[in-house]
């Protein structure tokens, strides 16, 4: 691609997914933000962030991209195009703090069915490896832990390594491969590379409306960087969560818009409110919210106003 300004590398992200089949959201351009948009087809949410330089990227940020797509079942990717030194190569997976990375280009191929097979990690280029598979070709063929550790060039603990599932570096599954073929080799699995990489995040609960929410029952992880203010789950609803704030108009807006294509409810916390609905989100106010003891009675009154 020819190189250009972020706004325009995400627009022309939003319409490659459209073309692609995708229901996806407005830009997020209220800033700052953890992510720009969010993309759903069938099943598959992806929530995407654009970065031209991806080495901008903070561990703040990072954790608050990965915390709401656990929580919405979604994918976090972020589009990238370079690093401070160096340009990101097509079809390799770069990761920044557990989130997978990748150019233009690989989503491109991605939405294709062209999936990547390469992950960039300290040391080089590697590819996840089937244990299972890598075993079960080798003892069809006959050939003994050591005999394969002579031909990729590594220690029979090694071969072991990668028969549970260990990455390999690509000159080394070059070597298996040229002997036992290529099937042991796997595509990447973003999650899994997620899981891999990501710790859990602690929750720091400090808004007087989210304290009496959690007295009530109700999940709520708080955001810092995202056009909403935190994600919740009460009873087996997830919600994506406002309080009142300035220019609340346009972000309840942007929350209804958000909360559709991820197919959950929205909800804004105020502490006291005439209105019952803000751009097709329900509101409720602390002075009802004091009154409430059972959550089952919070999911009434976001039915009633929906």
């Amino acid at each position: 691609m020819i190189l250009m300004k972020k706004d325009e590398l995400v627009e022309e992200t939003r319409r490659l997914l459209v073309k692609a089949g995708f229901y996806c959201s407005n830009i997020c351009k209220i800033r700052p933000s953890s992510f720009d948009f969010i993309a759903r087809k069938d099943d598959l949410l992806i929530i995407i962030k654009v970065l031209n330089n991806i080495d901008a990227l903070n561990e703040e940020v990072a954790n608050e991209l990965i915390s709401i797509a656990k929580f919405l079942d979604a994918i976090p990717i972020i589009i990238g195009r370079r690093t401070c030194s160096s340009f990101l190569k097509d079809d390799v997976v770069y990761f920044r703090y557990g989130v997978p990375i990748i150019t233009y280009a690989t989503l491109e191929n991605y939405l294709q069915g062209i999936l990547p097979f390469i992950c960039a990690a300290p040391g080089g280029f590697y590819v996840n490896i089937d244990g299972e598979v890598l075993r079960k070709i080798r003892i069809e063929k006959g050939i003994s832990i050591g005999q394969l550790a002579r031909i990729a060039g590594v220690s029979r603990r090694m071969i072991r390594m990668y028969e549970s599932g260990e990455r390999a570096s690509i000159e080394i599954a070059e070597k298996i491969a040229e002997f036992l073929g290529p099937d042991f080799i796997k595509p990447i699995n973003f999650w899994e590379e997620i899981r891999r990489e990501h710790m859990e995040i602690k929750r720091e609960i400090e808004n007087e409306i989210f304290k009496l929410l959690e007295e009530i029952g109700a999940f709520i992880f708080p955001t810092h960087r995202s056009p909403f203010h935190a994600i919740s789950q009460i009873l087996d609803e997830k919600l994506i969560v406002g309080i009142k704030e300035r220019r609340i108009v346009e972000k309840a807006r942007l929350i209804f818009n958000l909360a559709k294509v991820a197919e959950k409810k929205s909800v804004i916390f105020m502490d006291y409110c005439r209105r019952k609905n803000i751009e097709g989100v329900p509101v409720i106010g602390k002075n009802e919210l004091v009154k409430i003891k059972e959550p089952e009675k919070i999911m009434e009154l976001i039915m009633e106003r929906k």
